[in-house]
């Protein structure tokens, strides 16, 4: 019998592939179950993988410095620290520069004594950095501004057993004594030490007894990325310049693990899955043998025969896809909606981070669609060797 034109050919294939789908319910069922499970699983840990990416690069935009300056080597403080941030602002891109001088001390307060990590700062500087009165249970950052106050943290406070408006004593060896009214009272922000108290940069250095110096120097950037080179620049005059690369590693180090991670467990779950479509396409050949050696007889090529099976699989995996997008959608809107009542900074529910991208969507479609093919590949040229007499008496 002539060959069928090409044309002819192609919808046949799709047609013949389409029958098999139809006919096979069960097998096409569970094959499509099998990947539809799959990218829906996959779906979901791309998302919460996104939306965890971005809370951690929110913490890094939001609540921490992208770049901290320390003393020269052999210094204790940093000296002329305004010189200093004369040139800081001479950088490109800084929208920030906060001073603050650390100290140790001892608080007294009746009975009770703590030691505590003192920090002296300039309120509205440090806000702009920190944001410190998103966290403010009582009373404001401000207040340290006037007079001989301090803002604590809110476990400490209760060491302490001290309340707003009374008043505790700093004193610490070689340091200068000196009475501090608690002006408010906040909870530290995650990865904050709960023993931290603030006052005023004035405050700080008259209890160390010094002059107009700073122990660290904090610079917020535009873009988080130029950090690196804002410290190679300071680094040049001497001081000590770290970007938040090198402050906070485990940041990059714990996105570069989470993300290989995710992305071999999708993986692997789609290529089990899709090794479930090649079983279903190994057995229909097998019962199909009969119906194939028939096909070729009539005209059908050994690339016709391996089309409709190629087909078939990428069906399958096209099928099984678009139900696992659906399904991976709306789990991950209702695990963004979801509220956890769990301890967090300020007391509030937090939900789980968790961010949709369409190109998301269209690559695990697409990885679904290909391995499927690839796990039919033999059971397709399987079929295409298959010797036309044997196969129709088989």
């Amino acid at each position: 019998m002539p060959d069928l034109p090409s044309n002819i050919v192609s919808a046949f294939e799709l047609t013949v592939a389409m029958r098999h789908i139809i006919y096979r319910k069960r097998g096409t069922l569970l094959s499509v179950a099998a990947i539809a499970l799959a990218v829906s699983i996959s779906l979901v840990s791309i998302f919460m993988m996104d939306g965890f990416r971005d809370m951690l690069f929110d913490v890094i935009i939001e609540d921490l410095p992208h770049v901290t300056v320390t003393p020269k080597e052999g210094d204790d403080y940093i000296y002329l620290y305004h010189s200093l941030s004369d040139r800081i602002w001479d950088i490109p891109g800084v929208v920030a520069v906060s001073a603050s001088l650390g100290t140790s001390a001892t608080f007294t307060y009746k009975e009770n004594v703590e030691n505590v990590a003192m920090s002296g700062v300039d309120p509205e500087d440090f806000e702009s950095i920190y944001h410190l009165e998103e966290y403010m249970i009582k009373g404001d950052l401000i207040s340290v501004q006037s007079g001989k106050k301090v803002i604590l943290g809110k476990k400490l406070s209760e060491r302490l057993k001290v309340k707003m408006g009374q008043t505790i004593y700093a004193s610490f060896p070689d340091a200068r004594g000196t009475s501090l009214m608690v002006s408010g009272i906040f909870d530290p922000p995650v990865g904050w030490p709960e023993d931290l108290a603030i006052v005023s940069l004035e405050t700080a250095r008259s209890f160390l007894n010094e002059g107009d110096v700073a122990s660290n120097v904090d610079i917020r950037l535009g873009d988080i990325y130029q950090a690196d080179a804002a410290a190679r620049s300071l680094q040049d005059y001497g001081y000590k310049a770290d970007s938040w690369q090198k402050l906070y590693p485990e940041i990059l180090e714990t996105l570069a693990i989470e993300t290989f991670e995710n992305n071999l467990i999708m993986l692997l779950i789609l290529i089990i899955a899709s090794f479930g479509v090649g079983s279903v396409m190994y057995l229909l050949v097998n019962e199909k043998t009969s119906e194939i050696g028939m096909l070729m007889a009539m005209g059908a090529k050994r690339q016709s025969i391996m089309n409709i099976f190629l087909i078939e699989s990428g069906l399958l995996g096209l099928m099984g896809g678009a139900v696992g997008a659906v399904l991976g959608l709306a789990l991950s809107l209702y695990l963004g909606n979801l509220e956890f009542s769990m301890e967090a900074p300020g007391g509030q529910k937090i939900t789980l981070p968790v961010v949709i991208s369409l190109e998301s969507f269209l690559v695990i479609i697409i990885a679904a669609i290909a391995l499927s093919i690839i796990a039919g590949s033999y059971p397709a040229y399987k079929a295409s060797r298959l010797d036309p007499t044997q196969a129709i008496n088989a």
